[in-house]
């Protein structure tokens, strides 16, 4: 396990040779990643680039690096000896590997492989675990000094040598007051101090609180999807009049009236939705498809009183100008 100190995000090494990131507002991993084909036994961030590194190890043998800005593949990979170890990052970038008796530490890991740029050292005994001293200038393993590893200029506010009791309460009472909320925690951290897109509110279940879209009523969604029924409902053959303000309240039995069955249809209920003076076309393509299955039954049912004699088709009928 690892955290990413650039994003606070949490990576997760698995036996299936999975790598999980774990966020506090996810009740799953934001990323899963099959890193490799056994287990994986080592895992680190590279803190000099800002988190935009991680480098894993596992039982097959091999070392891989990834960007964690993308999971496209592995930036670069190589297959250590004496299958998979530890591995750390240092202050200014370097990676260490502990492999069996062996640590390899690579100077540049986005550069090509170079057996001169990597040190070497052997011990007769197997090494359980790589570690860097902060605020210190070199590598700390066993008894391997490697300069230049560490960051020589280190921030006394993180970690001060001078630090007493006192200060060391301060500290904690600071760094609980700033603190920042689950829901900050993210795979890009870029995304605080921005403008946040504006949410889908309303305020017309109560003036002094704000619900979220998902918590609102049928209606109120409705309303706020602009698919409400805002207009007086009216009949069907009411749909194209001009409202007026000064028109008679209807009564009490028209009201009942639409009820009736078939004048509550779902095609029907659409149209009385629209508003009156507004034009849309998909009201008008939906009225003309209904005049048109209107006379289509009327037709039908002369055809079957034989009122109407249907005419017979034609093999000259494809020549017909449509009129």
């Amino acid at each position: 396990m690892a955290q990413n100190m650039h994003n606070a995000v949490i990576h997760l090494g698995h036996q299936n040779g999975t790598v999980t990131l774990w966020t506090p507002n996810l009740p799953h991993p934001a990323v899963r990643l099959l890193a490799h084909f056994g287990p994986v036994t080592g895992l680190s961030i590279d803190p000099s680039t800002g988190g935009r590194y991680m480098a894993t190890s596992g039982q097959d043998g091999v070392v891989k690096v990834w960007d964690c800005r993308n999971w496209k593949g592995a930036v670069r990979q190589w297959t250590s000896r004496g299958g998979g170890g530890e591995l750390e990052w240092s202050q200014k970038g370097a990676l260490a590997v502990a492999t069996g008796g062996t640590v390899n530490r690579s100077v540049g890991i986005l550069e090509a492989i170079n057996p001169n740029a990597v040190y070497r050292s052997s011990f007769t005994t197997s090494i359980p675990h790589t570690s860097h001293t902060p605020s210190t200038s070199f590598i700390r393993q066993v008894f391997i000094l490697v300069p230049g590893a560490g960051e020589p200029n280190f921030d006394s506010s993180e970690a001060d040598p001078f630090e007493n009791k006192k200060a060391r309460r301060e500290k904690e009472v600071k760094a609980l007051l700033d603190k920042i909320q689950p829901d900050m925690i993210a795979l890009d951290p870029e995304f605080v101090g921005s403008l946040a897109p504006p949410p889908k509110l309303t305020t017309a279940v109560d003036d002094k609180t704000d619900l979220t879209f998902s918590r609102l009523p049928r209606l109120e969604r409705l309303r706020v999807q602009g698919k409400a029924d805002e207009t007086e409902e009216g009949d069907e053959d009411a749909v194209g009049d001009d409202g007026d303000e000064n028109a008679p309240k209807r009564s009490k039995a028209e009201k009942e009236k639409k009820k009736m069955r078939g004048k509550n249809k779902s095609l029907k209920r659409y149209l009385r939705k629209q508003r009156k003076n507004v034009i849309d076309p998909k009201a008008v393509a939906v009225r003309e498809k209904l005049e048109k299955q209107r006379e289509e039954r009327k037709k039908a049912i002369a055809v079957a009183k034989g009122e109407v004699k249907d005419k017979q088709p034609s093999a000259l009928d494809r020549f017909k100008r449509p009129s």
